[in-house]
């Protein structure tokens, strides 16, 4: 929601992909931003549905990866986090090599990807990645983000050398602030 709104106060035509872009209850925040009249469609997309970003993206120039699934209580974390954080990555990053018009994608990583090992370091690279042994032996909570997230970014970097991708990878520590939507979004509540 914060980037969406940053996006319109810069006089950005904004194309933003959410799962129900018809469920009011969660997308009226977005729609009353000032400038979304004008400047904001909404689009339905989905992580689990490869193509459904296509069109969303086609004709963009810059694309904003900022979604992951998170659930830290998953059953059948392969199948339910991991797999669909790879393959959705890799379906939006498709759909930016189909385009053939988006110049830079950023994507959200995260900190999870390159600290969580047995003995930290004071600083880390870019070639620095979690230990995924030492993730999988432990199992601490939110083991199955920490594979999801690295093995995404991964993937990412891969297909953005192979496709001349200009991708740039942020990788916060933790994100916080005031929510601009009326309740907590779901992915805080499973965190």
């Amino acid at each position: 929601s914060w980037l969406v709104m940053r996006l319109l106060e810069r006089g950005y035509t904004v194309r933003a992909t959410v799962r129900d872009p018809g469920n009011m209850k969660k997308v009226k925040h977005l729609l009353d931003l000032p400038q979304a009249k004008t400047h904001l469609t909404l689009w339905k997309a989905d992580l689990a549905d490869a193509g459904s970003f296509d069109e969303p993206i086609h004709g963009c120039t810059g694309v904003f990866h900022v979604a992951t699934p998170m659930d830290f209580e998953s059953k059948d974390p392969e199948n339910e986090v991991i797999k669909p954080t790879v393959e959705g990555v890799l379906s939006i990053m498709r759909a930016c090599a189909k385009a053939k018009t988006v110049r830079r994608l950023v994507f959200t990583s995260s900190a999870g990807t390159l600290d969580v090992q047995e003995h930290r370091k004071p600083v880390y690279y870019d070639d620095d990645w979690s230990d995924m042994d030492f993730v999988l032996a432990k199992k601490m909570t939110g083991w199955m983000y920490f594979v999801s997230k690295t093995l995404a970014e991964k993937a990412a970097w891969k297909f953005a050398e192979e496709n001349n991708i200009d991708l740039i990878s942020i990788i916060p520590s933790l994100v916080v602030g005031p929510f601009i939507m009326p309740s907590m979004p779901p992915s805080l509540i499973t965190a």
